[in-house]
């Protein structure tokens, strides 16, 4: 494993000599394409394409990001830059292997692509795939290793996803709304207080909340709600600008309610905080584009289509 580690920290430094300020400017741009504006990114797809399939895309985007978190703590393998400091003065949270980026990018991109299913859109699918994942050698935070895992991870899931994919939604089309929810709430509160409890993962803990909030959201949208994300091109650009303004409204407003001191107060504060975010991504937004008239016509858009 160190030769492996070794050979991994030789190719990083190598890339690392042809660093320049227009370089970096691009790939913190595109290292954040594959984490942070996601949080811009996937809002902004959930609300202006097909609703019954971004809502596929989100549980098994979800299911990579806990899959790779866990993965990253039963290895415990070191990024570059602890084994050379000198690497990169960014530091990220969290152990290397496999890279989230890669392996989230990758899940995202291939199942969009799938979906369009237009040969430019995989093109532009795999360009990004490999421009995320190169730019965490370029910084120094993952080795070419971590990288390839998280691929593999991603095409495990994606595997599944093909194999399972419809008979699961049947399985869960068939149970009752009472039964869904419930389960939801069992898992996420348990899995909620795993994280803040026992592994003190705050961030992780977060995730879980939103994940409840949009579940929930979910289940009542798709039986309920007559929101199918159509549209036309205006509808989708005017809906996706409200619901990412109040959404960022929402996030600012909130900031002061936690407490300094990560303590159940401040866990109790984030669980209603996140789980009511997560609601307004696959419920409030929808029930209120619907409201606005701005979700399209989906029965006469399946019409035309068919």
């Amino acid at each position: 494993m160190t030769d492996v580690l070794q050979w991994g920290l030789g190719f990083v430094v190598w890339i690392q000599q042809y660093r320049g300020p227009l370089t970096d400017e691009f790939m913190r741009h595109t290292t954040d394409l594959g984490g942070k504006y996601y949080l811009y990114f996937l809002p902004l797809l959930l609300w202006s394409l097909d609703f019954r399939f971004m809502v596929r895309v989100g549980v098994m985007f979800a299911l990579s990001f806990f899959l790779n978190i866990s993965c990253k703590d039963l290895l415990t393998l070191p990024r570059p830059f602890d084994i050379d400091p000198t690497i990169t003065a960014n530091r990220e949270w969290g152990y290397g292997l496999p890279s989230g980026h890669s392996q989230n990018s990758a899940l995202l991109w291939i199942m969009l692509a799938r979906g369009v299913a237009k040969r430019w859109f995989w093109a532009v699918a795999m360009a990004v795939i490999w421009l995320i994942s190169f730019s965490r050698l370029y910084f120094g935070l993952h080795f070419p290793g971590d990288i390839i895992a998280g691929w593999l991870l991603a095409a495990a899931l994606l595997g599944l996803y093909i194999t399972l994919g419809e008979r699961t939604a049947h399985w869960l089309h068939r149970q009752s709304t009472v039964f869904l929810t419930g389960a939801l709430w069992l898992l996420c509160t348990a899995l909620f207080l795993l994280y803040t409890c026992l592994l003190e993962m705050p961030f992780m803990a977060g995730m879980v909340a939103v994940s409840l909030g949009a579940g929930t959201g979910t289940i009542v949208t798709l039986r309920y709600l007559r929101y199918s994300g159509c549209g036309s091109l205006w509808h989708r650009a005017v809906r996706s600008a409200i619901g990412l303004a109040i959404l960022f409204g929402y996030i600012k407003a909130t900031e002061s309610l936690f407490s300094v001191v990560q303590d159940g107060d401040y866990y109790q504060t984030m669980f209603v905080v996140y789980v009511v975010a997560g609601l307004w991504l696959t419920l409030g937004a929808p029930a209120l584009f619907l409201l606005l008239s701005l979700a399209g016509r989906p029965a006469l858009e399946r019409q035309v289509e068919g």
